[in-house]
């Protein structure tokens, strides 16, 4: 299963240190900066529900992480190149 976690950082973030210890979560597989009100997306592979809920949990846990949001992904679909 795959979902989206959209994260928002405190103020004053060392951003290498919080890239580290979300890129040491098991479960994370991507993350990518954004402009607007969401600083991060958090794209994260995990087999269950259960799972998801204890990732989002680790990525919470992150110290600068003020706020999650997450999206479930139910279908993928691709161009054709």
């Amino acid at each position: 299963m795959q979902a989206f976690v959209l994260a928002k950082i405190g103020k004053g973030f060392n951003r290498e240190k919080v890239m580290e210890k979300l890129l040491s979560i098991d479960e994370v597989r991507e993350i990518m900066e954004l402009t607007g009100d969401i600083d991060l997306l958090i794209r994260v592979d995990v087999l269950d529900v259960e799972r998801l809920m204890k990732t989002v949990l680790k990525i919470r846990g992150v110290e600068s992480i003020v706020t999650t949001d997450t999206r479930v992904v139910l279908s993928v679909e691709r161009a054709k190149i």
